[in-house]
Parts: C-alpha cells; structure tokens; sequence
C-alpha cells in the first residue's frame, strides 16, 4: 500500500543527496469504507417520525352525507380553547408575559333554542349559553376553590353511563376475568380481549353518549388542541370532531368577557 521511491535530484553528481517520496495508495481504502458503511446501515436504527395518532369514529354507516357532522342539541358539547397573555407576574417575560389556557364550552345550540341573535342580529346577552372552566386539571384552582370545574370533570359528567361501565372491566380485568397476567403472552391475550370490550362499550347506542365539538381561537396553541384530544382518550368519548370557530361562537366568548370584565 505504500511505495518508498527514491530521486537523486536529477543532477547525477557524485555525492549529491538522495531524495525519498513516499506515496501512500488508498485504493484498498475504498472497499473498507465501503463494508464499513454497509454495516452501520445494516445494524442502526432509524429514527421512526413521532406522529400523533388520533382514533376517529367510523362514518360507514352514515347514509346522508350531510348529516355526518350533526348531532342532537342533547347529546353535543362544544369545546372552544383560547389562550391570553399575562403581565406583571414574577415568573414570566415582562414584556411577552405568560400564555394561559382557557375553555370555554356550551351545551347544545349556540344560545339555546331562542339563539343568541335577535331581530336584526341584535346580541341576546340572556340566551349566552357559553360558560368558563378550568383547563384541565382536575385539582384545585391556583385560588383555592373546591368547586370549580375543570373540563376533565364536565366531560366525564357527560359521558358517565361510559366510564361506568368502562370502569366495571377495569375491574375485572385486573380481577384476572379476562385471563391470566403472569406471562406476558398471557397479558398481551387479556389486554386484547379488555380492549375488544372497551370499543363494545362505546359503540353501545344504548348508553348516553356526548358528541363533542372541539373548536379554537387563533389564540390558542397547537399544544392545548392536542391535550384536548388526549381527554378525549382518556375519557372514552366515542364521537368527537375538529370544526371551526363560527360567528356566534365569537360573539359569545366576546359577550361572556364583557359581562365578566376578562
């Protein structure tokens, strides 16, 4: 791989010093890095894209295809994330200040039946349906209040005939009644057969079941939208949809602000 030459300047003089080039040959170095390259594609792994899955109920039995985003004024919940800046607090920017989430949501039609515009599109303040909860957390308030609500709380109202009876097969799950836990092919087997009872339970048209409308400000985060989502998860809702901000859902939020001076 190395080849040693040796010049003695070209002037053939007796006695003249002999020059030596050395000249190193990385031909061979070619098919080295080449096994070496084939091998570390071979035995890393790649590094898999992070993608939020979202489990959307099934529309196949839906005939009328312009009903499919409908639901009876019973049954729909709708959920409006905002999000406002905060000054002044000791562990923000004082000049950005401090993003806090917030949600609004309302029961049924915008306003109720009667609506919330009037004769010449007047605003019924009376008919505002909206009301104000804490985000998510289901603890208590940074002020200390037993009794506010937060969204987690308002949600698993809704959807109790669910949770009930999702909470009887947790039960027997962990009782042992869908199989033995001690392998884990065993608990692959009963994590399979719990699951197949959940997805039975919400589908049960039998049980009272919410539909809920998530909507958002441009204020809101992407962030907030997906922990939203992630309720969904957790409390079982079977129907559940993304849509957009309308006109009097703006004008309730406004309304709502005003009465309460946000």
């Amino acid at each position: 791989m190395a080849e040693v030459q040796q010049n003695s300047g070209g002037d053939g003089k007796k006695g003249a010093q002999k020059k030596m080039q050395i000249r190193v040959d990385f031909t061979p170095m070619v098919d080295m890095n080449m096994l070496l390259i084939t091998f570390f594609m071979l035995c890393t792994t790649m590094i898999k894209s992070q993608t939020l899955t979202i489990a959307l109920p099934s529309n196949e039995k839906v005939e009328n295809q312009e009903n499919m985003s409908q639901a009876s004024a019973d049954d729909a919940v709708t959920i409006i994330i905002d999000a406002k800046r905060k000054k002044g607090s000791l562990d923000v920017d004082s000049v950005n200040g401090h993003v806090v989430n917030e949600v609004y949501y309302y029961f049924g039609k915008p306003g109720g039946d009667a609506g919330i515009f009037g004769p010449g599109g007047t605003i019924l303040s009376e008919n505002n349906n909206i009301q104000k909860s804490e985000f998510l957390s289901d603890e208590i308030n940074a002020t200390g209040d037993h009794n506010a609500r937060g969204i987690r709380q308002i949600i698993q109202q809704r959807n109790k005939d669910v949770l009930e009876e999702i909470s009887k097969i947790k039960k027997k799950y962990a009782d042992g009644g869908f199989g033995s836990l001690e392998t884990k092919a065993d608990r692959e087997a009963a994590q399979a057969a719990y699951d197949q009872a959940a997805s039975e339970i919400r589908k049960n048209e039998n049980l009272k079941k919410p539909v809920v409308i998530i909507k958002s400000t441009p204020q809101a985060s992407f962030g907030s939208l997906v922990e939203i989502l992630d309720e969904m998860q957790i409390n079982s809702i079977s129907k559940y949809q993304i849509d957009n901000m309308t006109r009097a859902d703006s004008v309730m939020i406004i309304d709502y602000q005003n009465r309460n001076h946000e």
